[in-house]
């Protein structure tokens, strides 16, 4: 028996983050070049696709007889096509369920003139000043940085603010200060802002990530391409500076903050022709 996790790996961006699943798609002994047509990653770039089913390489090494792919959000079209991959034969049965938006995430939208200014807003604001952990999504690799160069000019230094009836029930004033004096050791953090994109270097990357992993990053600004397989619970904030693919890209996007259950926060700029 083997078990995927993050399936849609296999159907999308794993040339650029997930090698290892794109090696599933790989016949023992068998090249690149032997794959036909393209697939379609991140920003729209080109990578080959491996069409050789995978069971081959699982059934003769490890013996495999059953496979099961899981994913938190995927398409009809992904499905298939991460079936198709591993070597499933579409009688065999692909179970898609409907996208499902988690009750503990806080939803807006808004559409702005200005979106570089009502993006510093909102993170300076009531609901999203108070955050942590949050991720700011960009379609273009080149506007990640952008955004987060200019997040860290706007907001350099500025202290996160105390999250309305902070404090635990039955505290005095004098717990409550002594908390509030322990949390503010960390703060302001080392880097307000990062980019990441596939563009990086694999150093770079990763530097990135254990930073936002650890709590010493507030905000990753990136491409939606991270997120994916990211153990981190408590990302409290998603941001789509840009409009998302599909409303399922959505669903699963939002669906990286609030996973230990606690409320989270996640804002959608418009585009104004929407």
């Amino acid at each position: 028996f083997a078990c995927i996790d993050e399936a849609h790996c296999v159907s999308e961006w794993s040339h650029n983050f997930r090698p290892c699943y794109l090696r599933l798609c790989q016949v023992r002994g068998g090249s690149a070049s032997r794959g036909e047509g393209t697939r379609r990653g991140e920003e729209g770039h080109q990578a080959p696709a491996f069409f050789p089913s995978s069971r081959q390489v699982l059934r003769d090494r490890l013996g495999v007889r059953c496979f099961l792919g899981l994913t938190a959000t995927a398409t009809l079209a992904t499905a298939r096509d991460v079936a198709q991959h591993l070597g499933i034969p579409a009688e065999e049965g692909i179970a898609v369920r409907s996208a499902v938006v988690p009750p503990n995430l806080r939803l807006s939208v808004s559409m702005d003139r200005d979106r570089d200014q009502a993006l510093i807003s909102l993170l300076r604001g009531e609901r999203f000043g108070c955050l942590d952990s949050i991720i700011v999504y960009c379609t273009r690799r080149e506007e990640t940085a952008r955004i987060a160069a200019l997040i860290r000019t706007c907001l350099q230094g500025t202290l996160l603010k105390e999250p309305a009836g902070a404090g635990e029930p039955g505290q005095d004033a004098a717990e409550r200060k002594k908390a509030k004096a322990k949390k503010s050791v960390r703060r302001p953090l080392k880097w307000i802002a990062d980019a990441y994109h596939a563009g990086l270097s694999a150093t770079e990357r990763r530097r990135v990530q254990n930073s936002f992993m650890s709590g010493q990053l507030r905000v990753v600004v990136a491409t939606v391409a991270f997120g994916m397989g990211l153990d981190k619970s408590d990302v409290r904030g998603v941001v789509h500076y840009n409009m998302p693919k599909n409303f399922e890209s959505y669903v699963q996007e939002i669906g990286r903050a609030g996973r230990d259950g606690e409320p989270a926060h996640c804002h959608l700029f418009l585009d104004p022709e929407v």
